[in-house]
């Protein structure tokens, strides 16, 4: 028990608010986590770059568990973003050592294998990542009230241009958002 006792304490996650709605609540970082999962299955799927794909999914999978302690952090908020770095990075050598071993060695490395975007996967990863913010999004256009093209190009485009998949989409949506009026708010 002691070892499925530790384990818990990723179920926490479920229990985090990110700033996204679901309906009438809050999205948890776990519901992004799956999302962005189910979208990294679509592209790995179609691209022509092989990409370790298991490696792609534990990166998805542990990339927020830090948030468990932090919580979320807007992009938007420029001031609270500055400290989000080096308060995770604190956080995610706690949480190494709260797991059990084989987890949480697991989970820092691949923790900082995202933060560090050295590796293909992890830029993938990312890129993924910051997609399915923007998707998910789209079933809240007032959320988009504060944005224009070009700040969401500026925060979260560069992410985006090396693959060349994603772009594609990317750019999609954001003709379907203009569009729309989500930027007209």
């Amino acid at each position: 028990m002691e070892e499925i006792n530790k384990l818990r304490k990723l179920y926490q996650l479920k229990g985090v608010e990110r700033v996204g709605p679901v309906g009438k609540r809050k999205e948890s970082p776990a519901e992004h986590t799956w999302s962005a999962l189910i979208l990294a299955d679509f592209f790995l799927s179609q691209m022509k770059e092989k990409l370790d794909r298991l490696k792609v999914y534990e990166l998805l999978m542990y990339h927020d568990v830090v948030e468990i302690e932090t919580g979320d952090v807007c992009i938007t908020k420029v001031e609270e973003r500055k400290a989000k770095q080096t308060k995770e990075l604190e956080v995610a050598k706690q949480l190494k050592e709260e797991f059990p071993k084989i987890i949480g060695e697991k989970f820092y490395y691949l923790f900082m294998e995202f933060e560090e975007q050295k590796t293909r996967e992890a830029k993938f990863a990312k890129a993924v990542e910051y997609l399915d913010a923007e998707i998910h999004f789209l079933d809240y256009p007032k959320y988009w009230k504060s944005w224009d093209e070009d700040k969401v190009r500026r925060l979260k485009g560069e992410y985006h241009k090396e693959f060349p998949e994603i772009n594609k989409v990317f750019e999609k949506m954001l003709v379907y958002a203009r569009e729309e009026g989500y930027f007209d708010q």
